[in-house]
């Protein structure tokens, strides 16, 4: 029986090597799977049957203008469960599904206007029920959340929403879904959406600096998300005990506030931000006024600039990452002052780093949910797959 046992979980693990070799660059032949994985030619024909019955992979055609000499190419079957991936935001709860390969199936946002734990919930819910009306299964969901998540119980911990701190969102969001769900910090995801496809794609050390209307910090090192012991690495920007705002801080809610004082003591007749309403200046309004030339928009942005540049000065002291790629509703304004940043951090640091502004657009937190949803549902499914063969349930 122990051999027996042996014996199964030998074949189950070869054909989750040649899945994974042929899933990196498909289509392959046999022999070309053989020379990957330097496995012999009968085990790997031996994992391809197992994997050809449990539906995992199909015979294909070869690539276009390469000889294969009669060879059979195979080629991952990843349409045969889905992927819902979720950002849970101030706003919206965005969703998108995917395939088994990461392939984007469909989008959809649904809009928020309360951060009351049954409202999220209820979003999520309205979510899934959109994207999931027709199609496969969903193997599994991901779902970035605003704050502090304890790796093991899946609780946020801290949230710049007071309402969610306290809620036992994996759990909730399970019952809610009705399948398997991991939540991840917001930023973590985006930090991980970036290196899959975005600007930090090539860097094996590189920080996701989110700027909006709080401040976080996504790590990736040594090419993998970096969380901390307690989930809590990046939170850069949080304020001591007893404290409203961190000092210096660059999020949105502050820059509004130092700026609009700066405003009502120095801005001059005929300026653009002289004439906006005390309480109704935004960032859209100051970054276009620096656009136009406006000399205090222009003092503004050194300023902000310079908040910048301490925070990504900070984590560069501390992880020497060689790349910053900025986003947020700020950070992705900040491509006008990037060199500014570049300025600022050169005289703070004797090695900076590149700073990059995201190419993700407000999708990185879902590109980061279906990346990392993507390989585990992949994982999963296959074993099961794998598994009912060797086992005669198929």
């Amino acid at each position: 029986m122990a051999q027996h046992a042996t014996l199964t979980t030998m074949r189950e693990i070869n054909a989750s090597v040649v899945l994974d070799a042929i899933r990196a660059d498909p289509p392959l032949s046999r022999a070309e799977v053989s020379r990957r994985t330097g496995m012999t030619k009968p085990t790997v024909a031996n994992a391809l049957d197992l994997l050809l019955a449990a539906g995992l992979v199909r015979e294909t055609e070869p690539p276009p203008g390469e000889m294969h000499y009669g060879a059979v190419y195979f080629e991952p079957l990843d349409t045969l469960a889905h992927v819902l991936a979720l950002d849970i935001g101030t706003r919206f709860v965005r969703g998108a599904v995917c395939d088994l390969g990461g392939g984007v199936i469909a989008r959809h946002d649904e809009r928020i206007d309360d951060p009351a734990p049954e409202v999220v919930l209820a979003g999520a819910r309205a979510v899934r029920d959109r994207l999931t009306r027709e199609g496969p299964p969903l193997e599994l969901a991901v779902a970035g959340v605003p704050g502090v998540v304890d790796p093991e119980e899946g609780v946020i911990r801290e949230s710049n929403r007071a309402a969610l701190e306290g809620l036992a969102i994996r759990t909730e969001l399970g019952a809610v879904l009705g399948v398997a769900t991991e939540v991840e910090n917001d930023i973590n995801l985006a930090a991980i959406g970036e290196h899959a496809s975005g600007a930090g794609q090539e860097a094996a050390d590189f920080v996701f600096l989110s700027i909006g209307t709080g401040v976080g910090a996504g790590l990736i090192l040594g090419g993998r998300p970096h969380r901390g012991s307690r989930g809590a690495a990046g939170e850069v920007d949080n304020p001591p005990p007893g404290t409203a705002v961190a000092p210096d801080s660059p999020s949105a809610d502050a820059l509004l506030t130092w700026a609009a004082e700066w405003i009502a003591a120095s801005a001059t007749p005929g300026s653009p931000l002289a004439s906006v309403r005390p309480g109704r200046i935004t960032a859209e309004a100051i970054f276009a006024a620096d656009r136009g030339g406006d000399p205090l928009a222009a003092r503004i942005l050194v300023e902000q600039a310079r908040r910048i540049a301490v925070r990504i000065a900070e984590i560069v002291r501390v992880a020497d990452v060689e790349l910053v790629v900025l986003g947020g509703g700020v950070g992705l304004a900040c491509t006008q002052i990037l060199p500014r940043i570049e300025a600022e951090l050169t005289a703070l640091l004797r090695h900076p780093p590149r700073v990059a502004v995201s190419s993700l657009g407000d999708a990185p937190v879902l590109v980061g949910a279906m990346a990392m949803g993507s390989r585990l549902a992949r994982q999963s499914f296959a074993a099961r797959r794998i598994s009912d063969v060797t086992e005669g349930r198929s």
